[in-house]
């Protein structure tokens, strides 16, 4: 197991472990609740230059930013927010929740995640070169998508037969 400290604090970690023959990125928050998330380390790096972007406009100062895509940037509170969110059947796309789940990095410990990204990526090449799990031939077809449990993590298995 490796540990990195974000920041100068050190109060927020990331983590990456061994777990069953692969590497899983942790972000842990030091407290008494001992709050963290595991990042889909495949889907971050996807989504980091906008989330980065997004950041860097709160740096400045920017109003009306916010970015949901299961990672949260939001200009009144100058952070970045992993965060799993909600959105509760027949809503709208504007009524996602966020949960209770979930670690919030200060915009400087965010900017110290970006620099470990090219550490991480060749230090550990089973996380560095996976793919999101839509990429998978598994997700070609609807059956595949929906039973995917990434994508629909409380949804239950469908079977692709028909009979009654």
């Amino acid at each position: 197991m490796k540990t990195y400290k974000l920041g100068n604090l050190g109060d927020r970690v990331l983590t990456v472990k061994n777990r069953n023959g692969q590497h899983v990125a942790t972000l842990r928050v030091k407290d008494v609740d001992m709050k963290y998330v595991e990042l889909k380390w495949a889907e971050f790096r996807q989504v980091v230059s906008k989330v980065n972007g997004a950041a860097t406009s709160v740096s400045n100062r920017a109003e009306g930013i916010k970015l949901q895509l299961h990672i949260g940037v939001t200009s009144g509170i100058r952070c970045v927010d992993f965060r799993k969110f909600y959105k509760h059947f027949g809503s709208e796309d504007s009524e996602i929740k966020p949960t209770r789940h979930g670690v919030a990095l200060r915009l400087e410990e965010c900017a110290s995640l970006y620099t470990l990204i090219a550490d991480i990526n060749s230090a550990y090449p089973t996380i560095g070169s996976a793919q999101p799990c839509y990429y998978d031939d598994d997700h070609l077809n609807q059956m595949g998508w929906l039973n995917c449990l990434e994508c629909h993590p409380f949804h239950v298995k469908l079977s692709q037969s028909t009979t009654p």
